[in-house]
Formats: C-alpha cells, structure tokens, sequence
C-alpha cells in the first residue's frame, strides 16, 4: 500500500511533501555503512577469491586439449592482466551499488505503508545488500566456473596453436597496451572530464523535462542529490579507464595476432 493517495500539489507540499524528506534522512543515516558493507563485501569477496580464480582458470587452461602448448604459454603470460582489472570494477561497482540503493531502499520502503514511517527501509536495506553480497559470493564460487569445467573436459582431435615467435609478440603487445591504455586514456579522461560533466547535466535535464510535476515535487529532494553527484560519479569513473585498459592490453595482443603487428600497436589508440 503506497502512502501517497491523491496528486493535489498543496497536499505534496504539506503532507506528502515530508516524505521525501524523511527517505532523504533515513538515506543519509544508512548511506556510508551501507556503501562500506557494499565495498568490503563485494571487492572483498573479488580479492579473497582470487586465487581461486586464478586456480581454476589455469587449471581449465593447462588441462584442455582445445589449444596447444604455445598458446597456453600466452594465455598463462596474458591472464593476469585480466585477473588484475577484475577487482578494480568490482570496486567501483559496489562503490556506485551501495550509494544508490542505501537511498534508493530508504525511498521506496518511506512510501511504502507495510514499513514503519521512520524505521522501515534501514534493517531491510542492510538485509538486503547483504542477501546480494551473499548471491555474489555463490555465483563467483559456483556458477562463474562452470563454462571452465567445460573447457577443461572438452575433447578434440587436433589442438589449435601459434608460433612461439608470436607469443613474446603478443605479449609485448599486451604490455604496450596496457601501460599505453592506462597512462593515455586516463589523461584523455581527465581532459575530457569537465566536458563530460557538462553533457551528463545535460541528458539529466533533458531527463527531468520528460517527469511529470507531480513526480518532480515528490521527489525533488533527490533530483538535487542527483544533480551533485554527477561530478562524483564523473570523477570516480576513471577507475573504469584503468580496468579497460589492462583489458585493452589483451585486445592488443589479438589484433596482433589476427592481423598484423601494427595493427596490434594502433588498436589502443583506436
């Protein structure tokens, strides 16, 4: 049952008009234990797993028959390149995640009439995150692996492989791009960072014209904390330029290998 029953304005800004406000309180109470719950669950179940990523995976990739002795040579060369952008996503992603919803689960239960006016949306929320933490932690341990065991029990006739000049190839290609990606696109980042801002307020005000003044007055409160984010979410967003980068490293190497060597050192650029 939704506590918001009619769409006379006076009564928003009278009665309904506390709401919002009271979200916005229960928001900020919960909003950095909840963000830190978010970071340390997430990016730590990415860092405790690790090994157990990187032991699955070179297990799956030095047990296959689908690739040859040369490959895999690259592959164990190139795969920590990937295993090491993984918890820099994480990272921000939980980041963003636990920002959002701490606000977001404090909102929705303050409108809802089944949770307590000032209580309801506080011990849910944290319920909440950590239910997902805990589907976080079964699909890294259990299902993310699946597709490896696969890998590893798949049988074929005649291995595919390259020649070992191209993998100290690929892997110098791996690293130029890597080192490249990180150091240029983050400089290219920063540059482009004010410009970006700009055009993000822009899309969030193009967005806020398509509302309805109804919904605008109910929840102006935080349109204006969306509004003040937008440079923070600009600026936190570089972590996703390193984590590109070093994925940009691989993609080097395989441009290199499918084509040709400039082809390898351009397509960073690109």
């Amino acid at each position: 049952m939704i506590r918001v029953k009619t769409d006379n304005y006076l009564w928003i800004f009278c009665c309904c008009g506390g709401l919002p406000i009271i979200g916005f309180i229960k928001g900020l109470i919960i909003v950095i234990p909840v963000t830190i719950l978010s970071i340390f669950g997430f990016t730590g179940i990415a860092l405790i797993l690790l090994p157990h990523d990187i032991f699955l995976t070179y297990r799956a990739l030095i047990r296959t028959s689908i690739i040859g002795k040369n490959l895999k040579v690259l592959c164990v060369l190139l795969l920590p390149f990937a295993l090491a952008g993984w918890p820099i996503l994480v990272l921000f992603s939980s980041c963003c995640f636990g920002f959002l919803y701490s606000f977001i689960g404090a909102t929705f239960k303050t409108f809802d009439s089944n949770y307590n006016l000032f209580f309801g949306g506080i011990i849910e929320t944290f319920k909440d995150v950590l239910e997902i933490i805990k589907e976080f932690w079964h699909f890294n341990y259990h299902s993310y692996f699946c597709y490896l065991i696969e890998i590893e029990e798949k049988e074929v006739d005649e291995p595919f492989d390259i020649h070992v000049i191209k993998i100290i190839i690929g892997l110098l290609l791996a690293c130029y791009g890597s080192i490249v990606g990180t150091i240029v696109l983050t400089l290219m980042y920063i540059v482009k960072l004010i410009p970006l801002i700009i055009k993000m307020y822009s899309y969030y005000i193009d967005m806020i014209k398509e509302i309805s003044l109804f919904n605008l007055i109910l929840y102006s409160i935080y349109f204006i904390l969306g509004f003040c984010l937008i440079p923070v979410l600009g600026v936190s967003s570089i972590l996703l330029c390193i984590g590109y980068a070093l994925f940009g490293g691989i993609y080097c190497a395989i441009e290199g290998y499918q084509y040709n060597i400039p082809c390898g050192l351009i397509c960073i650029w690109d």
